[in-house]
């Protein structure tokens, strides 16, 4: 298998501020990517749709100022990019590789962040993450596990309970002895 940097088979799209937000959906616009979406997938402002940077469904977004610089999500919904955010495209990468990875990266992103009181994303970390080619079908079979487990709660619930779980067995008073 192949492995390359990741910066020669990505592109990155970012975009402005917008002029004006509206407070509901109507024919001329659509939800705001910002970090509460980001992270919640709920759109609470709206802007108008001829905005230069679109997401659809699936698409990877990442917070590319801030504290939680790296921070990586898939849109469910045909959106706009906010400010502070990026979207990352591949077409020798799948949606769901390509998020699966960049969050599997958000550690190293993060601690490696540009700017003293307002970290920045450093695209040469970003850019020369090493990452496994295999071919597109192959792809989606590595992801499809983690696709599931997440639809049902994500990977940290369950390693989350499971952790509680052990706490419990381990935290419960020994028996005296006789």
């Amino acid at each position: 298998m192949k492995i390359v940097e990741l910066g020669s088979i990505i592109q990155t799209f970012r975009s402005r501020s917008p002029k004006g937000y509206l407070n509901s959906l109507d024919p001329d616009s659509l939800p705001y990517i910002d970090v509460d979406f980001l992270r919640s997938g709920l759109p609470k402002r709206f802007v108008n749709k001829n905005n230069p940077v679109i997401c659809d469904p699936g698409e990877v977004v990442m917070i590319s100022v801030g504290s939680s610089t790296g921070f990586v999500n898939q849109i469910p919904l045909r959106s706009v990019v906010g400010n502070n955010l990026m979207k990352v495209t591949s077409s020798e990468l799948t949606n769901d590789y390509l998020f699966y990875f960049l969050r599997d990266n958000y550690q190293t992103l993060n601690n490696l962040a540009q700017g003293t009181s307002i970290p920045f994303l450093n695209m040469k970390v970003l850019n020369t993450l090493k990452v496994p080619l295999p071919s597109l079908d192959e792809q989606q079979k590595l992801v499809e596990p983690l696709v599931l487990l997440d639809a049902e709660g994500g990977a940290s619930s369950v390693f989350r309970n499971s952790a509680d779980s052990i706490k419990k067995q381990f935290s419960r008073k020994p028996l005296k002895a006789s």
